[in-house]
This record gives structure tokens, sequence and C-alpha cells, in this order.
């Protein structure tokens, strides 16, 4: 059986865990373009349409979810859109159904043409540049607020420690 006061400071230790956790949850990974390998490139001629072509551009992970956001964010603002879809087996269906183009897994999937390859290859990658510098500042934000949590923390358990040296020097008298 444990005093009241060890439960006390147990329960402590575990909240300040708790919340440390909580707080670091925070954190988003990158997510980079894997090396694309024109050899093996998976690429679909659309039969419905001339001269078109589905491409997917492997990822190196399967992206968090705060990360699939930010990418459908920055997506939304570029000057050539590249549309957004939902397939019925993604695992993070996002966007609009009457499209092709996506991330779906560990793939970004764009519909493009043989002339227009290159160029949409290059927003994609530059779409990903943009997403995970944006990831870099936010991570910096969430460090930069745990650290101030951490020394309030600190700050708090040297204020109690101070006012418990406190009483142990002048005990109020019952």
């Amino acid at each position: 059986m444990i005093s009241s006061k060890e439960f006390i400071q147990k329960l402590k230790g575990e909240f300040k865990l708790i919340c440390l956790r909580a707080i670091t949850l925070n954190l988003i990974e990158k997510t980079n373009l894997k090396t694309i390998y024109p050899e093996t490139l998976k690429i679909t001629k659309l039969s419905t349409e001339e001269d078109t072509f589905f491409v997917e551009l492997p990822l190196d992970r399967v992206p968090q979810e705060d990360w699939q956001e930010l990418f459908e964010k920055e997506l939304k603002k570029t000057a050539q859109p590249l549309a957004l879809t939902e397939k019925s087996n993604d695992s993070f269906p996002i966007g609009e159904p009457n499209y092709a183009n996506s991330l779906q897994g560990d793939t970004i999937s764009i519909i493009t043409t043989p002339k227009k390859l290159q160029e949409d290859i290059e927003l994609v990658i530059q779409l990903v540049k943009t997403v995970n510098n944006r990831v870099d500042q936010h991570n910096k934000e969430v460090n930069e607020q745990n650290e101030k949590e951490k020394s309030k923390t600190k700050n708090d358990e040297e204020t109690i420690c101070e006012m418990r040296e406190s009483l142990k020097k002048n005990p109020p008298m019952l």
C-alpha cells in the first residue's frame, strides 16, 4: 500500500508524461517523392481520352493526414491546378470524384499528356517541396511551444519546491 503523498507524486509524474506526449503528437513527418526511374514509372493510357495518360509518382511513405491536408491546400493554390479525386480503395480519399489526379496511399497520381509530362512532374515536385517547407515551419513552431511548456513546467516545479522549503523552514502553527 502506498501513502497518499506517494500516490500524488506518482500521479503528477504520469500526468506530465501524458501532457508531453500530447504536445509532441503535433509534429508532422515530411514526405518526399522517390527517385523517378523512367523504366519503372507506372504510366497507363487512358482509353477515354486521346493522348492522355495516368502517371503514378511514388512517395517515400504514406503521408500523415496533416501532410496530406497541407498538400491538398497547396494543390488548390497552383496556377495550373491538378485535380484531385477519390478512388474506392483509397486509404485517404480526397477531393472531387470527377477527376483522376490525386494523392493515394504512397503515390501521387496525375493525368497528363506526353507534351506536359515533364511540366506536370515538376509541378508535383515543387508542391512536395512547398509542403515540406510548411512542415518545417510547423514543426519549428511546435518545438518552440514544447520548449515553452517544458520551461513553464520546470519553473512551476521550482516554485513548488521553494514553497515547500519555505513551509519547512517556517511551518504554520496549528
